[in-house]
Protein backbone atom coordinates (compact mmCIF):
# COMPACT_ATOMS: atom_id res chain seq x y z
CA UNK A 1 0.00 0.00 0.00
CA UNK A 2 1.48 3.31 -1.31
CA UNK A 3 2.16 5.98 1.76
CA UNK A 4 2.93 9.85 2.19
CA UNK A 5 6.43 8.55 2.65
CA UNK A 6 6.25 6.57 -1.02
CA UNK A 7 5.29 9.57 -2.24
CA UNK A 8 7.88 12.48 -0.39
CA UNK A 9 10.47 10.24 -1.59
CA UNK A 10 9.97 9.64 -5.07
CA UNK A 11 8.97 13.64 -5.54
CA UNK A 12 11.78 14.55 -3.32
CA UNK A 13 9.94 16.20 -1.05
CA UNK A 14 9.14 16.22 2.81
CA UNK A 15 6.51 14.00 4.18
CA UNK A 16 4.70 16.73 6.11
CA UNK A 17 4.16 18.63 2.84
CA UNK A 18 2.92 15.89 1.00
CA UNK A 19 0.48 14.98 4.23
CA UNK A 20 -0.60 18.90 3.97
CA UNK A 21 -1.44 18.63 0.47
CA UNK A 22 -3.35 15.54 0.50
CA UNK A 23 -5.43 17.41 3.07
CA UNK A 24 -6.25 20.60 1.47
CA UNK A 25 -3.47 22.60 3.58
CA UNK A 26 -3.55 26.12 2.49
CA UNK A 27 0.57 26.38 3.68
CA UNK A 28 0.74 24.46 0.49
CA UNK A 29 0.93 26.33 -2.60
CA UNK A 30 -1.72 25.29 -4.89
CA UNK A 31 -0.07 24.26 -7.93
CA UNK A 32 2.86 21.83 -5.74
CA UNK A 33 -0.72 20.27 -4.15
CA UNK A 34 -1.72 19.62 -7.70
CA UNK A 35 1.45 18.01 -8.44
CA UNK A 36 1.64 16.35 -5.22
CA UNK A 37 -2.11 14.93 -5.88
CA UNK A 38 -1.14 13.87 -9.55
CA UNK A 39 1.43 12.02 -8.29
CA UNK A 40 -0.68 10.13 -5.17
CA UNK A 41 -3.35 9.33 -8.14
CA UNK A 42 -0.40 7.72 -10.26
CA UNK A 43 0.98 5.82 -7.30
CA UNK A 44 -2.67 4.55 -6.57
CA UNK A 45 -2.54 5.88 -3.04
CA UNK A 46 -5.83 5.66 -0.98
CA UNK A 47 -6.44 8.25 1.83
CA UNK A 48 -7.38 6.36 5.44
CA UNK A 49 -10.70 7.46 6.70
CA UNK A 50 -10.12 9.72 9.80
CA UNK A 51 -12.81 7.38 10.80
CA UNK A 52 -10.50 4.80 11.22
CA UNK A 53 -8.64 7.03 13.84
CA UNK A 54 -11.66 9.12 15.81
CA UNK A 55 -10.74 8.45 19.22
CA UNK A 56 -7.30 9.73 18.22
CA UNK A 57 -8.40 13.15 16.23
CA UNK A 58 -7.83 16.27 17.30
CA UNK A 59 -10.43 18.79 14.88
CA UNK A 60 -9.50 21.94 14.69
CA UNK A 61 -13.09 24.00 15.09
CA UNK A 62 -14.16 27.92 15.15
CA UNK A 63 -17.13 28.97 17.11
CA UNK A 64 -18.55 32.55 15.56
CA UNK A 65 -20.04 34.75 17.71
CA UNK A 66 -22.05 38.18 16.67
CA UNK A 67 -20.84 41.45 17.54
CA UNK A 68 -23.85 43.99 18.77
CA UNK A 69 -23.63 47.19 18.75
CA UNK A 70 -25.85 46.80 22.62
CA UNK A 71 -23.88 45.60 25.33
CA UNK A 72 -27.04 44.17 26.98
CA UNK A 73 -28.00 41.38 24.11
CA UNK A 74 -24.62 39.52 25.35
CA UNK A 75 -26.57 39.06 28.48
CA UNK A 76 -29.25 36.43 27.04
CA UNK A 77 -27.08 32.95 27.02
CA UNK A 78 -24.33 31.74 29.70
CA UNK A 79 -20.91 31.78 27.39
CA UNK A 80 -19.66 28.82 29.83
CA UNK A 81 -22.88 26.63 28.83
CA UNK A 82 -22.36 27.40 25.31
CA UNK A 83 -18.88 26.15 25.44
CA UNK A 84 -20.02 22.78 27.51
CA UNK A 85 -22.28 21.72 25.51
CA UNK A 86 -19.87 22.10 22.28
CA UNK A 87 -17.39 20.06 24.28
CA UNK A 88 -20.13 17.52 25.38
CA UNK A 89 -21.50 16.78 21.63
CA UNK A 90 -18.15 16.06 20.05
CA UNK A 91 -18.40 12.44 21.52
CA UNK A 92 -15.39 10.36 19.86
CA UNK A 93 -12.75 13.72 19.04
CA UNK A 94 -10.86 16.03 21.09
CA UNK A 95 -11.09 19.11 19.69
CA UNK A 96 -8.96 22.93 19.86
CA UNK A 97 -11.91 25.51 19.90
CA UNK A 98 -11.33 28.99 18.24
CA UNK A 99 -13.12 31.82 19.10
CA UNK A 100 -13.81 34.51 17.31
CA UNK A 101 -16.80 37.58 16.35
CA UNK A 102 -18.74 37.92 13.02
CA UNK A 103 -18.14 41.40 11.43
CA UNK A 104 -19.02 43.04 7.92
CA UNK A 105 -15.54 42.09 6.41
CA UNK A 106 -15.03 38.50 8.37
CA UNK A 107 -12.94 36.05 6.33
CA UNK A 108 -13.54 32.33 7.47
CA UNK A 109 -9.81 31.79 6.32
CA UNK A 110 -7.87 34.85 7.32
CA UNK A 111 -4.44 32.92 6.80
CA UNK A 112 -3.02 29.91 5.27
CA UNK A 113 -3.39 28.19 8.31
CA UNK A 114 -7.15 28.66 7.93
CA UNK A 115 -7.26 25.76 5.57
CA UNK A 116 -6.60 23.36 8.64
CA UNK A 117 -9.64 24.24 9.97
CA UNK A 118 -12.26 21.28 9.92
CA UNK A 119 -15.31 22.83 11.22
CA UNK A 120 -17.41 26.10 11.97
CA UNK A 121 -20.24 26.68 14.27
CA UNK A 122 -21.83 29.76 14.10
CA UNK A 123 -23.68 30.91 17.35
CA UNK A 124 -27.20 33.28 17.01
CA UNK A 125 -26.31 35.12 14.30
CA UNK A 126 -26.92 34.50 10.08
CA UNK A 127 -23.12 34.57 8.38
CA UNK A 128 -22.99 36.39 5.16
CA UNK A 129 -23.65 34.55 1.90
CA UNK A 130 -19.78 35.51 1.19
CA UNK A 131 -18.78 33.34 3.92
CA UNK A 132 -20.69 30.18 3.21
CA UNK A 133 -19.41 30.58 -0.58
CA UNK A 134 -15.71 30.78 1.23
CA UNK A 135 -17.38 27.54 3.49
CA UNK A 136 -18.29 25.38 0.33
CA UNK A 137 -15.44 26.16 -1.86
CA UNK A 138 -12.78 24.47 0.92
CA UNK A 139 -15.91 21.88 1.43
CA UNK A 140 -15.27 22.81 5.25
CA UNK A 141 -18.56 21.41 7.23
CA UNK A 142 -20.75 24.26 9.10
CA UNK A 143 -23.84 24.66 11.60
CA UNK A 144 -25.48 27.66 12.55
CA UNK A 145 -27.17 27.82 16.11
CA UNK A 146 -30.70 29.02 16.77
CA UNK A 147 -31.45 30.11 13.58
CA UNK A 148 -33.31 28.35 10.53
CA UNK A 149 -31.44 28.89 6.98
CA UNK A 150 -32.35 27.05 3.81
CA UNK A 151 -29.36 24.69 2.84
CA UNK A 152 -27.35 25.14 5.78
CA UNK A 153 -27.34 23.02 8.85
CA UNK A 154 -29.05 24.64 12.04
CA UNK A 155 -29.78 23.26 15.48
CA UNK A 156 -32.44 26.21 17.05
CA UNK A 157 -34.76 25.99 19.84
CA UNK A 158 -38.68 25.08 19.50
CA UNK A 159 -39.81 28.88 19.69
CA UNK A 160 -43.73 28.87 18.12
CA UNK A 161 -44.08 26.28 20.55
CA UNK A 162 -42.48 27.93 23.93
CA UNK A 163 -45.02 30.74 22.70
CA UNK A 164 -47.70 28.58 22.42
CA UNK A 165 -47.44 27.39 26.33
CA UNK A 166 -46.61 30.81 27.30
CA UNK A 167 -50.26 32.33 25.92
CA UNK A 168 -51.62 28.81 27.12
CA UNK A 169 -50.63 29.88 30.57
CA UNK A 170 -51.74 33.56 30.38
CA UNK A 171 -55.05 31.96 29.08
CA UNK A 172 -55.77 29.57 32.12
CA UNK A 173 -54.45 32.87 34.30
CA UNK A 174 -57.18 35.29 32.87
CA UNK A 175 -59.48 33.76 30.35
CA UNK A 176 -61.76 35.26 28.08
CA UNK A 177 -60.50 38.87 29.48
CA UNK A 178 -56.57 38.00 28.05
CA UNK A 179 -55.43 40.72 26.13
CA UNK A 180 -52.08 40.49 25.18
CA UNK A 181 -49.38 42.54 23.57
CA UNK A 182 -45.77 41.27 22.40
CA UNK A 183 -42.59 43.58 23.02
CA UNK A 184 -40.07 43.11 21.16
CA UNK A 185 -36.72 44.86 19.32
CA UNK A 186 -35.31 46.08 16.62
CA UNK A 187 -33.15 43.63 14.30
CA UNK A 188 -33.94 40.07 16.35
CA UNK A 189 -35.40 38.94 12.69
CA UNK A 190 -35.97 35.44 12.40
CA UNK A 191 -35.85 35.12 16.39
CA UNK A 192 -38.30 37.99 16.38
CA UNK A 193 -41.24 36.51 13.66
CA UNK A 194 -40.98 32.90 14.63
CA UNK A 195 -41.91 33.71 18.14
CA UNK A 196 -44.58 36.34 17.33
CA UNK A 197 -45.96 33.89 14.92
CA UNK A 198 -46.28 31.13 17.73
CA UNK A 199 -48.32 33.97 19.84
CA UNK A 200 -50.48 34.44 16.43
CA UNK A 201 -51.20 30.44 16.44
CA UNK A 202 -51.59 30.05 19.85
CA UNK A 203 -53.94 32.89 19.95
CA UNK A 204 -56.10 31.67 17.49
CA UNK A 205 -56.32 28.30 19.02
CA UNK A 206 -57.85 30.00 22.26
CA UNK A 207 -59.88 32.44 20.35
CA UNK A 208 -58.38 35.26 21.87
CA UNK A 209 -58.39 38.69 19.66
CA UNK A 210 -54.49 39.27 18.80
CA UNK A 211 -53.45 41.39 15.89
CA UNK A 212 -49.70 40.32 14.93
CA UNK A 213 -49.10 44.18 13.78
CA UNK A 214 -51.59 46.05 16.28
CA UNK A 215 -50.79 44.23 19.13
CA UNK A 216 -46.68 44.50 18.47
CA UNK A 217 -44.56 46.96 19.78
CA UNK A 218 -41.17 46.82 18.48
CA UNK A 219 -38.09 49.40 20.04
CA UNK A 220 -35.24 50.77 18.85
CA UNK A 221 -32.99 48.72 21.72
CA UNK A 222 -33.89 49.19 26.04
CA UNK A 223 -33.23 52.42 26.00
CA UNK A 224 -36.34 53.18 24.10
CA UNK A 225 -38.64 51.11 26.36
CA UNK A 226 -39.78 54.70 28.72
CA UNK A 227 -42.00 54.59 31.19
CA UNK A 228 -44.42 56.82 28.77
CA UNK A 229 -44.63 54.27 26.49
CA UNK A 230 -44.84 51.17 29.30
CA UNK A 231 -47.85 52.92 31.00
CA UNK A 232 -49.43 53.82 27.63
CA UNK A 233 -49.60 49.93 26.62
CA UNK A 234 -50.45 48.83 30.42
CA UNK A 235 -53.27 50.82 29.99
CA UNK A 236 -54.37 48.76 27.16
CA UNK A 237 -53.37 45.55 27.58
CA UNK A 238 -53.28 43.19 30.56
CA UNK A 239 -50.45 40.57 29.30
CA UNK A 240 -46.99 41.56 27.79
CA UNK A 241 -45.71 38.65 26.15
CA UNK A 242 -41.99 40.02 25.68
CA UNK A 243 -39.24 38.59 22.96
CA UNK A 244 -36.95 37.36 26.11
CA UNK A 245 -35.71 37.71 29.20
CA UNK A 246 -33.61 40.96 28.97
CA UNK A 247 -37.35 43.20 27.16
CA UNK A 248 -38.82 40.84 29.71
CA UNK A 249 -36.98 42.71 32.86
CA UNK A 250 -36.74 46.12 31.79
CA UNK A 251 -40.68 46.05 31.38
CA UNK A 252 -41.10 44.66 35.05
CA UNK A 253 -38.52 47.61 36.12
CA UNK A 254 -40.65 50.00 34.72
CA UNK A 255 -44.49 48.67 35.61
CA UNK A 256 -42.96 49.01 39.36
CA UNK A 257 -41.88 52.14 39.13
CA UNK A 258 -45.35 52.97 37.83
CA UNK A 259 -46.94 51.66 41.00
CA UNK A 260 -48.79 48.50 38.75
CA UNK A 261 -48.98 45.03 40.54
CA UNK A 262 -47.82 42.12 38.59
CA UNK A 263 -49.27 39.36 38.01
CA UNK A 264 -52.87 40.82 39.41
CA UNK A 265 -53.05 44.42 37.64
CA UNK A 266 -50.31 42.80 34.28
CA UNK A 267 -49.15 39.98 33.70
CA UNK A 268 -45.54 39.98 31.98
CA UNK A 269 -43.56 37.12 30.73
CA UNK A 270 -40.02 36.77 28.93
CA UNK A 271 -38.31 33.97 26.98
CA UNK A 272 -34.83 31.83 27.07
CA UNK A 273 -34.31 31.28 30.88
CA UNK A 274 -30.98 33.79 30.22
CA UNK A 275 -29.13 34.69 33.18
CA UNK A 276 -30.81 38.37 33.49
CA UNK A 277 -34.00 36.58 34.46
CA UNK A 278 -32.27 35.88 37.85
CA UNK A 279 -32.46 39.40 38.71
CA UNK A 280 -35.94 40.04 38.05
CA UNK A 281 -38.78 40.82 40.58
CA UNK A 282 -40.76 39.31 40.86
CA UNK A 283 -39.02 36.35 39.06
CA UNK A 284 -40.04 36.12 35.33
CA UNK A 285 -42.03 33.58 33.37
CA UNK A 286 -40.38 31.89 31.16
CA UNK A 287 -39.20 29.32 28.50
CA UNK A 288 -35.84 28.14 28.65
CA UNK A 289 -33.04 28.32 25.40
CA UNK A 290 -31.47 24.90 26.10
CA UNK A 291 -28.57 26.17 25.07
CA UNK A 292 -26.22 23.38 26.34
CA UNK A 293 -28.69 20.49 24.92
CA UNK A 294 -28.75 23.07 21.19
CA UNK A 295 -24.83 23.38 21.53
CA UNK A 296 -24.40 19.58 21.96
CA UNK A 297 -26.72 18.49 19.26
CA UNK A 298 -25.04 20.98 16.39
CA UNK A 299 -21.11 19.47 18.06
CA UNK A 300 -22.59 15.98 17.17
CA UNK A 301 -24.53 16.49 13.68
CA UNK A 302 -21.06 18.23 12.93
CA UNK A 303 -18.70 15.75 14.22
CA UNK A 304 -20.57 13.30 12.57
CA UNK A 305 -20.12 14.90 9.28
CA UNK A 306 -16.89 15.67 9.44
CA UNK A 307 -15.97 11.92 10.41
CA UNK A 308 -18.26 10.01 8.91
CA UNK A 309 -19.35 12.07 5.84
CA UNK A 310 -22.88 12.14 7.47
CA UNK A 311 -24.33 15.09 6.33
CA UNK A 312 -26.63 16.94 8.74
CA UNK A 313 -30.36 17.80 9.52
CA UNK A 314 -31.40 20.75 7.67
CA UNK A 315 -33.28 21.83 10.98
CA UNK A 316 -32.77 19.96 14.02
CA UNK A 317 -35.50 21.71 16.62
CA UNK A 318 -34.92 21.33 20.47
CA UNK A 319 -37.64 21.91 23.19
CA UNK A 320 -36.98 24.30 25.87
CA UNK A 321 -38.34 24.09 29.72
CA UNK A 322 -41.53 26.00 30.69
CA UNK A 323 -40.55 28.26 34.30
CA UNK A 324 -43.76 29.03 35.79
CA UNK A 325 -42.23 32.65 37.66
CA UNK A 326 -43.96 35.25 39.87
CA UNK A 327 -44.68 37.97 37.06
CA UNK A 328 -47.70 35.22 35.34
Amino acid sequence: MTTITDIADKMRISTATVSRALNKSRLVDPALTAKIQQQADLMGYEKRNISKHRGRSILNIKLILPRHMEPERSLFYDFASLIEGIQSGFKHCSINLVCETNSRDYQPYPHKKGGDTNGFIFAFHRPSDDTFKQLKKNKTPCVVLNRDIPGIPCVASENKAGMNVIVSHLFKRRGKNLKPAFITLDGLGQIHEERLSGIDAACKIIDTDFDPVRDSFSFANINAMTNAKILSLSKKYNALICVNDIVGTVVLSELDRLGKTVPKDISVTGFDDSPVRQLSRPLLTTVSMPLHEIAKAAAFGLEEEIINHVPQKAIHRVVGEFLIGESS
